[in-house]
């Protein structure tokens, strides 16, 4: 029966070789114009469809497109889209063609000498097409409104000389949409429209050279644009905002002078039904817990609560501006570490950005005009609840336990109420990590702990476990990271707090926060009866819950088979989902019309290249493809993606996903390479763009020219991520060589990035099953590694080890033996496979230190080794250029070892330091 099965799965692949012909192989200069697509979205009526085409180097298009007609308008060069809320327009960015803008920089143009953005205004109605030059930025009203507004650097506004100065505000040009008729106002530093596109607040900055200008507020109201100024002549003006309905204005202003360091700062209030009157200033000046004087800076950005009856600001200590007097090379420059101190230095230098601007919430009740400061503390933040329409806003403070977050992940977070018009506080314990969170409608406070779901009663102050009487688990027990239990997660909320809706494996239920009605399953059980994982999709960003009897959209998951898909289900009749499509491809970016069921998305598979798919109603099935991305695909011997399972070692069953070229031939040999993370099978019909490595092989890339790749899942023991891997890979790579005879067994490499990395790095000291292998940014030494700091963040790495992907699960002092058995530098001496390390001096997850400590360890023991170090690179390579160069370096060292190429010169000889940046050494 087994044999049977076999023979089937090498005809199928022979057929698809026969079908194939003489495709070509892929090669390094088929990736420029190898292009993606974006889905920028739909129209509120869904009459219309922007989605973009764009080749990874050169000069891509933009697309309107009538759902309805068919009609289509082309935008070269276009990004940014959007539509008026009426669907009449679209407006788009216009990127500078390409080559002009490549030729500046190389001829060491900057700023506002290299090519500028261009705006496009489309007349949705007639498909007229009108562009407009020496585009910054340019904004629309959100909910109505047929003006558009746009920051310029065209000359005809303001000289070259003055527009090139960093420091100046640009001409804001004000436009009506359907008669062109313009404004402009010069010197605008900040605008914006309120959300019925209606009027428009600026902050204009006053220009030196210009003795007519001045720094103020002002709104200009529409459809007159009569321009009125609230305020002028002040030091600092921050941008000003509207509230919900437009009737109000609140912007920080100042007339401290102070260079550096924090200005002190007012609020100003303008209502704006007689826009003549004056704003109110607003004053505020607190004392925190530690005794600082707290006021508001130049940092503070006001808002208003839903309603527009309070004011949400801010106050900080203050900061005193820099001593002119200190002479820096008599200074001493030093970081001083403290052991009981929130955060390390390197965490403080990561964000001090954040210190310094961060802001303490002040409520201001605009009838009274009572200030309540809802906390002091540097690391607390704060939610409102209902928008800060409710009396109470949730705080969260993590000071008290901020040390243990050095190596707990879930260190305990202080959760507090604190009535915003009073400040009374209720504390109400500790939570992990901080994730609890309000109700939308500010009823109950919900958070996740011990397996379970919490609500508290903001009204009768009880606190219920909302899941005691689920008949399924909510927390994920398949997870083999060594720490507390976490949640499948959270869909949305129901209206006016009836529920809360919460994740199973398959399925999404409704839990009462009260407690008193029994869970509830949103989906009929239909995941878990079908093996499927439904989750849902929320398509409107302003949406906060979801009613009795209204659609939900959900995305599908098949674990059987991975197939993707679409459904819909109606919120309260508790029924199995509507599944109108369930197939091998992935769908992404999905979008719907804010008032029609107008769909569209990106679908895929690895053999497919992603396009643009629109659907009109919720027969998913019946979606029209919009896109044609990539034609010149059929021209190239691509590949094909196959789930397999076997047993591995320890005898439990496992899945990976197998990619062989198209025109496989079984009378052949074929060089596989294994690469792997963590779990890829669900990735099955994932498409991978063909675009440079960015620190890892690329699949089609590779499978065109003629290799194997072999994904296999791996699952970890506590403890024991070396030996997991080992299990997995090694058994997997084992059985895919005795399934398939065409696999060339003495030709097997294997490659990993970051955490695949590692792995690498451990399996080369375990076995001499593979020819060669490719490791970035490996941790070597799991002794030194966990002392470590994650450079980027500026975070403590212990809590990888003890609690995350590193899966130790104890501290170095606990389990020393587990650190050394883990780490590939104490069994270097055992490795006999050619090794390429690449790890980047600017790598901010991995200290790129634990890479030299490899590299070195193998060169002391005279073991083939060769370690790429990209200068000023990260965790993974960002650069075009350095991504190309790995990726044919890659390639070579693949090549060399797994089909017999000769040996580049850059493995071979290096590239001497004199010749650095000259020779290349392919």
């Amino acid at each position: 029966m087994k044999t049977g099965h076999i023979a089937l799965i090498i005809a199928g692949f022979a057929v698809a070789g026969v079908a194939t012909g003489t495709k070509k192989a892929l090669d390094h200069t088929s990736f420029d114009n190898w292009k993606s697509v974006r889905n920028t979205g739909l129209s509120d009526s869904g009459e219309w469809a922007a989605y973009s085409v764009d080749p990874q180097e050169g000069d891509g298009c933009l697309y309107f497109y009538n759902t309805r007609t068919k009609k289509q308008i082309a935008i070269p060069r276009g990004y940014q889209a959007s539509f008026t809320a009426d669907g009449k327009w679209g407006i788009s960015l216009v990127k500078a063609e390409y080559a002009k803008t490549r030729k500046a920089k190389i001829d060491k143009k900057k700023d506002l000498d290299l090519p500028q953005d261009s705006l496009a205004i489309v007349n949705l109605s007639t498909g007229g097409v009108e562009k407009i030059a020496y585009v910054l930025s340019y904004k629309i009203g959100m909910k109505g409104g047929d003006w558009i507004a746009f920051s310029s650097c065209d000359t005809t506004y303001l000289p070259a000389k003055i527009l090139k100065e960093k420091e100046v505000a640009k001409p804001l040009v004000l436009r009506h949409l359907p008669s062109g008729v313009t404004k402009v106002t010069k010197w605008v530093e900040n605008y914006g429209f309120d959300r019925s596109g209606s009027k428009i607040a600026v902050s204009t900055k006053k220009c030196d050279k210009d003795s007519l200008s001045s720094s103020g507020v002002g709104v200009i109201l529409l459809p007159d644009t009569s321009y009125v100024i609230l305020d002028r002549d002040k030091k600092f003006y921050g941008s000003p905002v509207f509230d919900h309905d437009g009737s109000q204005l609140v912007y920080v202003a100042s007339d401290d002078s102070a260079k550096s360091g924090t200005v002190h700062a007012s609020i100003y209030h303008a209502r704006l039904e007689n826009p003549m009157k004056s704003p109110r200033e607003i004053k505020s000046m607190f004392m925190s817990a530690a005794g600082d004087t707290l006021v508001p800076n130049q940092y503070t950005k006001p808002v208003f609560s839903r309603n527009g009856q309070r004011l949400i600001s801010g106050v900080a200590p203050i900061i005193a501006p820099d001593d002119t007097t200190i002479v820096d090379f008599e200074n001493p420059a030093l970081d001083i570490w403290r052991w009981d101190a929130p955060m390390t230095p390197p965490q403080e230098l990561k964000n001090v950005g954040k210190v310094r601007e961060k802001n303490y919430p002040v409520v201001i009740d605009l009838g009274t005009m009572h200030q309540t400061l809802v906390y002091s503390a540097p690391l607390a933040t704060a939610e409102g609840a209902d928008r800060w329409d409710g009396d109470w806003a949730l705080v969260k403070d993590p000071t008290a336990d901020a040390v243990e977050g050095q190596w707990n992940y879930f260190s305990p977070v202080e959760i507090s109420l604190v009535n915003v018009n009073d400040g009374r506080k209720r504390v109400l314990g500790k939570v992990p990590a901080g994730i609890a969170s309000l109700s939308p409608g500010g009823k109950y406070v919900t958070w996740f702990d011990d397996r379970n779901y919490y609500s508290y009663n903001i009204s009768t102050g009880d606190t219920v476990n909302m899941t005691a009487s689920m008949p399924v688990l909510v927390w994920n027990d398949e997870d083999d990271h060594p720490m507390p239990a976490e949640p499948w997660g959270g869909a949305c909320w129901s209206a006016d707090d009836e529920a809360m809706l919460i994740y199973d494996k398959f399925d999404i239920w409704a839990v009462d926060p009260q407690g008193k009605r029994k869970p509830e399953c949103v989906t009929g059980g239909e995941g878990r009866k079908r093996n499927l994982r439904f989750r849902y999709l929320k398509t409107d960003p302003e949406e906060r819950f979801v009613k009795r009897g209204g659609e939900m959209l959900l995305e599908v998951f098949d674990y059987t088979d991975k197939y993707n898909g679409l459904a819909t289900a109606v919120y309260g009749k508790n029924v199995k989902p509507a599944l109108t499509v369930l197939d091998g491809h992935a769908y992404t970016q999905v979008r719907k019309a804010l008032d029609r069921n107008v769909y569209t998305w990106q679908r895929a598979n690895f053999s497919e290249s992603p396009d643009i798919w629109l659907c009109r109603g919720n027969d998913f099935g019946k979606a029209l493809q919009l896109t044609d991305a990539n034609p010149q695909m059929k021209d190239y011997n691509w590949g094909t993606a196959q789930l397999v399972k076997w047993r591995a070692y320890d005898g439990k069953e496992s899945e990976g996903v197998l990619y062989v070229p198209e025109n496989l031939d079984p009378s052949k040999k074929y060089p596989m390479l294994c690469v792997f993370y963590e779990t890829g099978s669900e990735d099955l019909y994932r498409h991978y763009t063909m675009e440079p490595s960015w620190s890892w092989v690329n699949y089609p890339f590779y499978v065109s020219r003629g290799y194997v790749i072999f994904v296999p899942d791996i699952h970890y023991a506590p403890g024991l991520p070396g030996e997991s891997c080992y299990n997995y890979v090694c058994s997997g790579a084992e059985e895919m060589c005795r399934r398939y005879p065409w696999i060339d067994k003495e030709r097997i490499g294997i490659d990993g990035q970051s955490w695949g990395g590692y792995q690498t790095a451990y399996l080369v000291t375990r076995t001499e099953m593979f020819a060669c292998a490719g490791s970035g940014a490996p941790v070597a030494n799991m002794t030194s590694a966990f002392g470590g700091i994650r450079w980027e963040s500026g975070d403590s790495r212990q809590a990888q080890y003890e609690q995350g992907q590193s899966r130790i699960g104890r501290n170095l002092w606990e389990a020393p033996e587990l650190y050394i058995q883990n780490s590939p530098l104490f069994h270097a001496d055992r490795v006999t496979t050619p090794l390429l390390i690449m790890h980047n001096d600017q790598d901010g997850a991995v200290p790129w230190y634990q890479g030299i400590e490899m590299f070195m360890a193998l060169r002391r023991l005279q073991k083939p080794v060769w370690m790429l170090q990209y200068n000023g690179e990260a965790h993974n390579i960002r650069a075009r250029k350095n991504r190309k160069d790995i990726t044919v370096r890659l390639q070579q060292f693949f090549d060399h070892y797994l089909k017999g190429d000769p040996m580049p010169k850059w493995m071979k000889e290096g590239i001497p330091a004199v010749r650095k940046g000259q020779e290349l050494g392919y």
